[in-house]
């Protein structure tokens, strides 16, 4: 019974939800989700030791009392009240009220709550939201509503996974000094204005199981030429899961194989929480987290192989023009000052 009983509690959940948010819309209201569950999870449990069935909130009641002037919760309490009463004190009489007198107040009600406009509107989009409504809508006449949300819910999970990964990007880029504060930007950065040593990548989107692998791919292919440090701007990360610290943890992994130093700014709480949650924060090192890029870079120009820079012409960062320069970039072989030492950048 556990399927059946899950899907039933799911299903009332789902529909007092939905009309909450239907009532929301005709009151300028807004409702208190936990509260609505809470109150419906322990009335559920309570009912049946009096031989009752499960009960959820319904639209058609909901959307009556609120036409009718209804302003609080204690219309559905005073409609509480007078249904016992019936129940106990005029059955008979109500048992004499034909249905065919109930049916059309019944078909009324639920022509006025159907929305038809707005289906009519999300089927025009004729987006994969249109295909989920309206296979949906198919499954609740010709089957039934239980089948009708499982499916819609599972079609629904699997877009939005996609739509998720699609929103993840990486992007390299360098310092722009044409702009304020010297933003990194990803429309400098070609054949002729690129370093060889430092790699700089913003990263954007969400690194959960449907977009780990490929983050992982595509940096994989960027940082092919081994640069000796990479940084990741983490700013746009707004959620990492177990697999996206995992491929995180490869890129890593990789870029160290060959001699390379990670370089991480601007990571969100969440991501770093997840970080020292499995201990990658601490194989990382804490002094390779920073809160700002320009810090990141600062830290990198000291990382760097300076007779590499000698004649270097790419002049991707500000240092570059003293760095390559033989007469003085010579000089400065292993005689580089440390990070802290470093002037302060504004990079955003």
């Amino acid at each position: 019974m556990i399927k059946p009983a899950f899907v039933i509690a799911l299903l009332g959940g789902i529909e007092s939800l939905l009309s909450a948010v239907v009532a929301d819309g005709m009151t300028g209201t807004r409702h208190h989700s936990n509260r609505e569950l809470m109150g419906q999870g322990i009335a559920n449990m309570i009912t049946p030791l009096f031989g009752g069935i499960p009960a959820t909130g319904a639209i058609a009641r909901t959307a009556t009392n609120i036409k009718n002037g209804a302003v609080s919760p204690l219309s559905g309490v005073i409609h509480g009240i007078v249904v016992l009463l019936v129940l106990f004190l005029f059955a008979p009489y109500a048992s004499s009220i034909p249905l065919a007198s109930m049916a059309p107040i019944l078909m009324v009600v639920a022509w006025n709550m159907s929305e038809r406009k707005a289906f009519a509107h999300v089927l025009r989009t004729r987006t994969a939201d249109s295909l989920v409504l309206l296979l949906t809508f198919i499954l609740t006449v010709f089957t039934d509503l239980t089948t009708a949300v499982e499916v819609g819910l599972v079609l629904s999970a699997i877009l939005f996974v996609k739509n998720m990964s699609e929103l993840l990007k990486t992007s390299k880029g360098l310092p722009d000094h044409g702009e304020r504060g010297e933003k990194v930007s990803s429309r400098i950065v070609h054949e002729q204005h690129n370093c060889p040593q430092v790699s700089i990548h913003t990263v954007e989107g969400a690194l959960f199981f449907g977009a780990a692998a490929q983050f992982e791919k595509r940096l994989t292919e960027e940082i092919k030429d081994r640069p000796k440090v990479l940084i990741l701007r983490m700013n746009h990360v707004l959620y990492m899961d177990t697999t996206g610290e995992a491929n995180f943890a490869a890129i890593v992994k990789q870029v160290r194989k060959h001699g390379g130093t990670v370089l991480i700014s601007e990571m969100r709480l969440q991501p770093q929480q997840m970080l020292k949650k499995t201990g990658l924060a601490d194989w990382i090192g804490a002094e390779h987290f920073f809160d700002k890029t320009g810090d990141a870079i600062s830290h990198a120009l000291t990382k760097l192989n300076r007779h590499q820079c000698l004649g270097c012409t790419h002049m991707a960062f500000r240092e570059c023009k003293h760095l390559s320069d033989p007469n003085t970039g010579a000089q400065d072989v292993g005689n580089r000052p440390p990070a802290g030492a470093v002037p302060t950048r504004t990079v955003c």
